[in-house]
């Protein structure tokens, strides 16, 4: 094979690549094939749970000592003001719970505590800290 039939070749075959990897992209699925799956959508608690408004700004978190009863579920629902990168996201360790707080969007978070006694409530980061007391119903 002669080079420009080569080099014809080769651009035949590079456009031809090219062309099905656009439609495949741009393909919408067939009828029956679901579409790919949107965020989970997070549900929220039941109206009569007590709720505990939690605001994150830029001294921290605010209240910065929270009572909560053994066994009784509550919703914390943290609102963050500061564009800290350091209050970002919050962790409660012994809970195992880590959520990102986006900015000026209420963020709730479910908890039931099992045990009485002082739980961390901090950023990401370990910096800012707050208390969770649980004490006996």
């Amino acid at each position: 094979m002669s080079r420009p039939l080569r080099v014809a070749a080769l651009a035949l075959s590079l456009s031809s690549l090219v062309s099905v990897s656009f439609t495949v992209a741009c393909s919408k699925p067939a009828e029956g094939t679901p579409a790919a799956a949107a965020e989970p959508v997070e549900l929220a608690a039941p109206a009569n749970v007590k709720r505990v408004d939690i605001a994150v700004n830029d001294s921290g978190f605010s209240p910065s000592t929270i009572e909560l009863k053994k066994g009784e579920p509550v919703v914390l629902r943290f609102t963050r003001t500061t564009k800290s990168e350091c209050l970002k996201a919050i962790a409660i360790p012994d809970l195992k719970i880590e959520k990102d707080l986006p900015l000026n969007t209420p963020v709730e978070v479910a908890v039931t505590p099992e045990k009485e006694g002082k739980m961390v409530l901090q950023c990401w980061m370990a910096m800012i800290k707050a208390t969770i007391n649980v004490v006996a119903s």
